[in-house]
């Protein structure tokens, strides 16, 4: 069984969820490096393993995340958007705390 089969299939888009939600789970995944199944065993309810499955299949091509977002009630094209607005929020955020750790540091 591969990793994508214990996703939860989401039927909510990224546009559907908090940003901050999104967030905290990408950080954990993306930048602390904590795999998918981890964070899939440390989630509190549904609500945080569906968030986390979202945040999973982020970096996938458009057509996986297409499949894994298949419960979703809305056209493809406004998925594979959100997914895009939600990737310019989260470069947003690291041009941000960039800036703030270099005036804290100058």
């Amino acid at each position: 069984m591969s990793a994508t089969d214990q996703l939860y299939r989401s039927s909510r888009c990224f546009c559907q969820i908090p940003f901050d939600e999104l967030e905290k789970w990408f950080n954990k995944h993306y930048q602390q490096g904590i795999p998918t199944l981890e964070l899939l065993a440390s989630a509190a309810n549904a609500h945080e393993r569906e968030v986390i499955s979202i945040v999973a299949i982020f970096e996938l091509d458009d057509a996986s995340v297409l499949q894994l977002m298949g419960n979703v009630n809305l056209p493809e094209h406004h998925i594979l958007h959100c997914r895009e607005h939600f990737r310019e929020k989260l470069q947003q955020c690291r041009d941000k705390n960039i800036r703030d750790r270099s005036s804290r540091e100058a």
